[in-house]
Parts: C-alpha cells; sequence; structure tokens
C-alpha cells in the first residue's frame, strides 16, 4: 500500500479529521492532505510526528516507515484523477470553501448573527434572496468568518458552495472584472470554457439562467466595491450571497452589513492561547499582552504569530516578544498596519534561506498567480527544487495554491513579500529576475506558437531558447492548453515589460501572441497587451518594432468591430514600413487595410489593397500570407457582386490552406467558396463546402468562423427551408455575441429578418430588421442600406 493510503487508513481508524491529525502532530492540515493524496514525499521526520501522533503499534509503524523508504526510492506515486482524466462532464456539485479553521475563536455573536439572517430570509421558497456583506480593515477575519458561516450552513445548500477571491484590495492587482469573475462562477456550476461569452452583460444572463433553479451558498471574497459585486449576484431565490469587502457597500440593494472590528482582548488572548497550548503560556501573562498588543488584535497576525511559537518548542513567550519587539522598531508602516507586519516578518524570518528567497522574488511577478517554472525563472534554480521550497511556503501558510501548480499570495502576504524584496534584492538583482521571467514568458510563447502555427513561424520574432528551457512542448495540443491556461499572465508580462523599460519583450509578446488571441477571440486582453507594446515600442530606435504593435493593435479594434480605429491604425503603421522598406510587412497591412474598407464600403480600394498585397506575398514566396490575401479578395469580390471573379481566389486559397495543414483557413476558405456557390446558384455545391466549413470550425474551436459560416448556412438554404436557415441564424447571434463579433450579428440579425419573412410573419421580420438596422449603422458598415431596403419594402427577400 502507497504511504497516502496507509496513512489515511490510519488516521480513519482513530476516527480523526486531518485537522485533527495535524493538530497532534504539529503539522499542518495541507501538508497532511498532499501527503495522503500523494503529491509529495514524505520525510522521515515526518513520518516519526505522525507515527507518534497516531500512537501506532510497532508493527503498523514499520508498515508506515517502510511505505515512506519505498516512496524515497522513487516508486511511482499516485497522482490525483483529476489530473489523468481531466475535467469530467458529468460536474458534481461544487464544493468550493476554503477548509473552516478548527481554532475558530470568538466572532460569536458576529456568527450567530449571519446564522439568523440565512434562517430568517430563507424561511419561504419565494423569498428574496439573502445577501450580507461583511467589511472591515486588512487582516481583521472577514475571509475567515464568511467561510466559518458557509461551513456552518452548507448543509442547506444542497447545490453546492461556490468561492471566488475577486482581489479588491490586492496591491499591485488588478480587482478582478466581473466579467471573468462570472467565467469563474460559471465554470464553478458545470459551464464549459465553449459555453462561455465574452460580453459581461451575456456572461450575467448566462450565470443568472444557470443556478435559476438552484439552491447555491455563493462567497464573493475581497470585493472591491457594489459595481464588481452587482452582476454576480443571482436573482433567484433560494440562495445566499456572503460578500467580504474592505469597503461597505452601502449601495448593495437588498444587503445587511455586517462590519467586523478587531479582536476583544479576551478573544485574542483566546485564539492564541488554543493555538500555542495553555501549558506553554503559564507564568507569561504579561509577555502575551505585549505580543497582542503588538499584533494590534488582528486574527490574521494573532494566528501566524501563535503559529511560530507554537512549532518553536525551544521558544518562550519572552523570545517571540524579543523579535517582535526588533522588527516593530524596523518597519515603517501605518499604526494598524506595523503590527501586522510585525506578525509576518516572524513568520519570514522562521524560513531558510532559500525559502525566504523564494518567497520575496515571487512577489516580482505581475500575474495573479504564478507557476513553478515562473518561480524557477524569478530565482534561477531548477524546477524540482523550487517546486519543494514552493511546497515549504504552503505548509508554513505563505503562499495558498488556488489550483494544482499554480500558486497565489494573500493580498496582505504579497505585500510583505514586495517590502522584503525590495529591502533584501539590489535593484540590479531584482531587474535580473524579472528579466528572467520575462525571458521565460516569451520563449514559451514563441515555442508554444511554433508548435501550433509552424509555417508562420517567419512572421513571429525569432527567440533564442534558453540553455534548459523551463517549459517544453510535446505537439500543438499541448501548446493549446498551455497558452490558455498561461495566458493572463503571459499579458500581464508584456505589461509589465513595456513598465518596467522592457520594449523588446513588450512587442515580442504582442506579436508573438497575435494570433492565438485573435483566433481564440481574445479581443479584449489583446488590445491591453497590443496597446502596451504600442506605447513600448514607440521608445525603440527600430521603428519596424513600433509599426507591428500598431498593426497587433489595429488588428485587435478590427475584431472588436472599431473600424475607424483600426484603418487609422493600419495606416500609421503601412507608412513606417514603406519608409523603412518592409515590404513583407507592408503587404501584410495593406491586406489589413483592404479588409477593413471592404466592411467599410469602399470597395474599389479594398481590391486595390489585396491586389496589391497578394502580388507582394507572390514576388516574396510567402504563401501562408498569400492565402488571407486571397480569402480577402474573395470576399470583397463577393460583397461587389463580382461571384465568378471571387470563385477561383476562394480555391486558390483553399488549396493553399490544404497544402500548409492550416485548418483555420481552410474553414474560412470553404466558407467563402460556399457564399460564392450560393450567389452563382448552385446550391449543391454550397451546401458541401459549408458543411464542412462548419465541422473544421467545430472541430478546432473557430467561434468567429463557425458563425460566419451558420450566417452563410442560413443565407443557402433561406430559399427552400427557411425555419432550418431562421435556426442557423439564431445560432450564428448566439455565438457572435459570446465573442463580441458585433458585425457578424448585425448579418445575423437580418438573415432573421429575412427568413421570418419567408415565414410568412412580416411583423416579427420587421423587428429583425430594425434590430440590424441598427447594428448596421453603430458600426458604420454598408449593410444598413440592405435593412432600410427591407424596412421601406424597396428591396424584399
Amino acid at each position: 500500500m502507497r504511504f497516502g493510503e496507509l496513512l489515511r487508513e490510519l488516521r480513519r481508524n482513530r476516527a480523526w479529521t486531518q485537522e485533527e491529525l495535524a493538530e497532534r502532530s504539529g503539522m499542518s492540515a495541507h501538508a497532511i492532505s498532499v501527503l495522503e493524496a500523494g503529491r509529495r514525499r514524505p520525510r522521515i521526520s515526518s513520518v516519526s510526528r505522525l507515527a507518534e501522533a497516531l500512537a501506532l503499534t510497532a508493527a503498523d509503524r514499520e508498515r508506515l516507515v517502510a511505505a515512506a523508504r519505498g516512496e524515497e526510492r522513487g516508486e511511482e506515486r499516485a497522482q490525483p484523477a483529476e489530473q489523468l482524466t481531466g475535467r469530467q462532464q458529468d460536474v458534481p456539485a461544487p464544493r468550493m470553501l476554503p477548509y473552516a479553521v478548527p481554532d475558530f475563536t470568538g466572532r460569536r455573536s458576529e456568527l450567530d448573527r449571519l446564522l439568523a439572517l440565512a434562517a430568517e430570509r430563507g424561511a419561504g421558497a419565494a423569498e428574496a434572496i439573502v445577501i450580507s456583506a461583511i467589511d472591515g480593515m486588512a487582516g481583521v477575519g472577514k475571509t475567515t468568518l464568511a467561510v466559518q458561516a458557509g461551513h456552518a450552513l452548507a448543509d442547506r445548500y444542497p447545490d453546492g458552495q461556490v468561492f471566488v477571491d475577486l482581489h479588491g484590495f490586492t496591491p499591485g492587482q488588478p480587482a478582478l472584472d466581473p466579467a471573468a469573475a462570472l467565467a469563474l462562477l460559471l465554470r464553478a456550476v458545470g459551464v464549459g470554457e465553449d459555453g462561455l461569452p465574452t460580453d459581461r452583460e451575456e456572461l450575467a444572463r448566462l450565470w443568472r439562467s444557470a443556478v435559476a433553479e438552484r439552491r447555491l451558498l455563493v462567497l464573493l471574497d475581497n470585493a472591491a466595491d457594489t459595481a464588481q459585486v452587482r452582476p454576480l449576484i443571482p436573482h433567484s431565490p433560494g440562495s445566499l450571497v456572503l460578500i467580504t469587502s474592505r469597503r461597505r457597500l452601502a449601495a448593495l440593494a437588498g444587503s445587511s452589513s455586517l462590519s467586523l472590528d478587531v479582536l476583544s482582548a479576551a478573544e485574542a488572548s483566546a485564539l492564541f492561547t488554543r493555538i500555542v497550548g495553555p501549558e506553554r503560556l503559564a507564568g507569561h501573562t504579561a509577555e502575551v499582552e505585549e505580543i497582542l498588543a503588538l499584533c494590534g488584535r488582528l486574527p490574521l497576525a494573532v494566528r501566524i504569530t501563535a503559529s511560530r511559537l507554537a512549532h518553536r518548542a525551544a521558544w518562550t513567550p519572552a523570545h517571540l516578544l524579543e523579535r517582535l519587539r526588533d522588527e516593530h522598531r524596523l518597519l515603517t508602516l501605518s499604526v494598524e498596519d506595523r503590527s501586522l507586519g510585525a506578525a509576518f516578518a516572524v513568520s519570514y524570518q522562521a524560513l531558510n534561506a532559500e525559502q525566504r528567497r523564494v518567497f520575496r522574488l515571487a512577489a516580482l511577478h505581475p500575474g495573479q498567480d504564478f507557476t513553478v517554472a515562473d518561480a524557477a525563472a524569478l530565482v534561477d534554480e531548477d524546477p524540482e527544487t523550487v517546486e519543494s521550497l514552493l511546497e515549504d511556503l504552503l505548509d508554513h501558510h505563505l503562499l495558498i495554491e488556488q489550483r494544482a501548480g499554480r500558486f497565489t499570495f494573500h493580498d496582505l502576504l504579497r505585500r510583505h513579500a514586495r517590502q522584503a524584496v525590495e529591502a533584501e534584492e539590489p535593484e540590479e538583482a531584482r531587474r535580473a529576475a524579472l528579466g528572467r521571467l520575462l525571458d521565460h514568458a516569451r520563449y514559451g510563447a514563441s515555442a508554444a506558437m511554433d508548435a501550433l502555427y509552424p509555417h508562420e513561424r517567419h512572421r513571429r520574432p525569432q527567440v533564442t531558447a534558453p540553455a534548459v528551457p523551463l517549459v517544453r512542448f510535446a505537439g500543438a495540443e499541448q501548446a493549446q492548453r498551455w497558452l490558455a491556461e498561461e495566458l493572463a499572465n503571459l499579458v500581464a508580462c508584456g505589461t509589465e515589460a513595456a513598465a518596467a523599460g522592457w520594449p523588446a519583450h513588450s512587442g515580442d509578446l504582442s506579436t508573438i501572441l497575435f494570433r492565438f488571441m485573435n483566433t481564440q477571440d481574445h479581443h479584449t486582453e489583446a488590445r491591453t497587451l497590443h496597446e502596451a507594446a504600442v506605447r513600448a515600442t514607440a521608445t525603440l530606435p527600430d521603428r519596424t518594432a513600433h509599426a507591428r504593435a500598431l498593426t497587433n493593435l489595429a488588428g485587435a479594434h478590427w475584431q472588436l468591430s472599431d473600424y475607424a480605429e483600426a484603418a487609422d491604425g493600419f495606416l500609421l503603421a503601412l507608412e513606417v514600413f514603406q519608409a523603412v522598406g518592409d515590404r513583407a510587412s507592408e503587404a501584410r497591412v495593406l491586406t489589413n487595410l483592404g479588409a477593413t474598407y471592404s466592411i467599410m464600403g469602399r470597395l474599389p480600394e479594398a481590391v486595390d489593397h489585396h491586389k496589391r498585397a497578394l502580388a507582394a506575398f507572390s514576388e516574396a514566396g510567402d504563401r501562408a500570407s498569400q492565402m488571407i490575401a486571397l480569402n480577402n479578395l474573395a470576399a470583397t469580390y463577393e460583397t461587389l457582386g463580382q461571384y465568378t471573379e471571387g470563385l477561383p481566389r476562394a480555391e486558390q486559397c483553399l488549396a493553399l490552406a490544404r497544402e500548409l495543414g492550416d485548418r483555420e483557413n481552410e474553414s474560412r476558405a470553404l466558407c467563402a467558396l460556399g457564399r460564392l456557390h450560393t450567389r452563382l446558384g448552385d446550391r449543391e455545391s454550397a451546401l458541401r463546402d459549408l458543411h464542412l466549413s462548419l465541422a473544421i470550425a467545430r472541430e478546432t474551436g473557430l467561434k468567429g468562423n463557425e458563425c460566419t459560416t451558420l450566417n452563410a448556412l442560413g443565407v443557402c438554404e433561406r430559399p427552400e427551408r427557411p425555419a432550418v436557415a431562421l435556426d442557423h441564424h439564431r445560432e450564428s447571434l448566439r455565438l457572435a455575441g459570446e465573442i463580441g463579433d458585433r458585425l457578424t450579428a448585425a448579418d445575423a440579425c437580418l438573415g432573421m429578418g429575412d427568413a421570418r419573412f419567408l415565414l410568412k410573419d412580416p411583423d416579427r421580420a420587421r423587428v429583425h430588421w430594425q434590430e440590424a438596422l441598427e447594428r448596421f449603422t453603430e458600426l458604420g458598415a454598408p449593410g444598413a442600406d440592405t435593412a432600410r431596403a427591407r424596412l421601406t419594402g424597396e428591396d424584399r427577400p
């Protein structure tokens, strides 16, 4: 039997929880959980402590030691099932509450009030949802109280308990956008990644629908303000929402506010005594009172300080007090924060030199969380060593492991870590660490994109591999998964590079990640990264780097349907590329500008730009770029009504896409062919091409091309099967809303109106046409003329 399985069996034989074994052994509950799950090799010293706590017989002790030694010899360890199989489709009710601390002390009146509110408001099935906003200063125990209440109430909410940290007051980190928070909530209740829209209002509507019939407990922790949490609150009865914030959320309608103060002297003393043990404190009343005064009676400070004393058998309260006094004089914080800083300093100094270095350097990471590889880059050590050190920090409660292999700080501990890194690491060392992280991010992004799009390698900056790469990709699927998981951190690195004086890194990340963000519909994140790159590269002597960033930003504007902004950006970039004689980049901007002009109704200019770009790509032998220019040219000819001109261009694009193995452009070329065959009256060929295009788009997750193809299928089916056409347009509208494609949404509305008209429902047809007119007008797109003609009767389907 493996060590973790045996430990779990022996613990359960005593009918103990992990927390009870932790208390008796002097280890943390997290450490025991990690050992039982098989995620860490046991140390013999830990085995001895566990065996002693469990009062094992000689035979059981020998079994436990033998199991531990077997794993030390490198026997294969079991991995958690979810790491092997991935997330299952049959998602169980979420149980996301952090564990309730077994030594919870005080707060009896506050906890009773929360339980009473839940009972009072939840008594009737038709009652409105209960909302309680728990506010107070940092470290005052808002989250601990909310979690304690959540566990006490959990049985009343059979559909699960959901926990989200909103990062409202996390130092150096922006508050979680409501859209991102909604996405986390939706994933928690089983909505798959493919089902998540990008528009915040759509996310909010989906969230309310997903939980309409459920009884959930939702804990929204660390809220910035009312505006951040309001979209996250379900409108249905039967659920409970607990919110913690450093601000009083007075404007939150229907909420019951509960403001927390520091612990009373008696409560602080009781908590400290419960953690350390009364026998250790006998005869030290005065020292304990001064320790608690230095901690400001803040629960977090009391807990960390007491834990250090409890796990240092040689220390007395006098030893602890002496250390607290020294650190108290060194810290230059406000009155409240000074005591908390002292508590953190004691915890920090209890680490060895290697642990302290990882702790403070990890605070330089600009993202919301970080991986073992990120930390290894920052400290310039091998990942195996760093992973062990991170596990140590978890055991010391100085890090949080949100998901397997992804770490973050509590916001107050992040502040302490940043103070430590500024005080203890010279500026040169801090800059070197950040540079290593940015090098790692840039190389990882480059290697992943090379695995995904090898035929476009020449269009991206060439990044030299480090001597020992921290990330490697076995194939496209692994690269895709890594990019999806790391995108937020890569964008954060790109923006940090711009702010911290690494302009080349910011510009490179912008160009390297452009295709992935564009294909996977991360257009808002793309705009953030590209804007930072534009600012950063403006200072570089290499004008082409700035022009590439301008091109990337214009592309993000285009995807977000900001066509005027896109055109301006493309024109600025074009001027630079022409001035420096960069023909390849000039050609790429020309075809992008042509696509923009086509949507804006400037069709002759669009054709001219596409032809010039195509000639340049052909001359350079750039087949990947030829595909894009050919497809754009075919689409423009379709808009002009010159279908026989467009057909051979789409066919050439398809042939190139298949030759290069580019599934994205294969789908787009088939869609263009299908539309052209429809216009030419070849319904059979059109349906063949469009259904194949749709299958590829769905297979590869290309939602943008999926909704475009659905509209094309609607147009093709409309004359003979208007009901089928209506379904295609309706689905296209839904998908376009998810990814923020406003032009395709307008096309879908027009198509729905046409289908309704053919189904002899003119009133509902007019509603759809009117919506299409408003959408096209807002975009400044020529489709407005068609919608207007439908409404006036000048042109009917």
